[in-house]
């Protein structure tokens, strides 16, 4: 795990079996910040995949990414009472919805971050989102994006010179060979999953992470 002052390394698991990410959590879990149970393997398998490697695993830290859109209310309980620290919320979101997801992660004890997927001004959104309390602001790129060559690290640098590194998660195709340049803005959560998912080795990927992010 990650000292203080460090980046954390989350994990997206967005391989559609839960046996799956249990096996790899069991094995590697000492090299992960945060488990992200992803959309996928939830549009799948239901909220039963968070509820099953949080009992499994109690003391690691689980991020439900529901990418709640609506109803923040009931979706982010749902999250919570399957076990999740943290859900995830999209930024294009109304504001009654983000109120709602950051309201029931206080009374849960839990956490938010918010992804600004697609967001066309992520860094001016933010102001808003400081204000009402939000946890993480996730700079992410999408996937059908990713396979098009983009980056999160354009995002990131302005982002950067705007508010600082603290309270962002940074994900889209994160490799160690961008680690370098990641690391100039310090982001809070570096979110890796293609690359941990594809590897023939996970621990040899994560322990690569690992040594690129220091």
């Amino acid at each position: 795990m990650v000292r203080k002052g460090e980046m954390k390394l989350q994990v997206a698991f967005d391989i559609q079996n839960s046996d799956e990410v249990l096996n790899l959590v069991g094995i590697n879990g000492d090299l992960i910040d945060i488990v992200e149970i992803g959309t996928p393997l939830i549009m799948k398998e239901g909220l039963k995949s968070v509820r099953r490697i949080k009992k499994e695993y109690p003391n690691q830290t689980i991020l439900a990414d529901l990418k709640i859109m609506d109803a923040g209310l009931l979706e982010a309980q749902m999250g919570f009472d399957a076990g999740a620290d943290i859900v995830s919320v999209l930024g294009l979101a109304s504001k009654k919805t983000l109120t709602s997801v950051k309201q029931t992660a206080d009374q849960n004890g839990g956490k938010v971050m918010v992804d600004m997927i697609n967001h066309p001004n992520p860094e001016k959104k933010w102001y808003d989102l400081m204000k009402m309390g939000m946890d993480y602001c996730c700079l992410h790129t999408a996937h059908d994006d990713v396979q098009d060559g983009r980056t999160p690290l354009n995002d990131l640098e302005l982002f950067y010179n705007l508010h600082g590194g603290g309270n962002i998660a940074v994900a889209g195709g994160i490799k160690p060979d961008m680690m370098r340049e990641i690391k100039c803005f310090q982001p809070e959560i570096v979110v890796v999953g293609s690359y941990i998912a594809d590897a023939n080795n996970h621990r040899e990927a994560l322990t690569e992470l690992h040594q690129a992010m220091v």
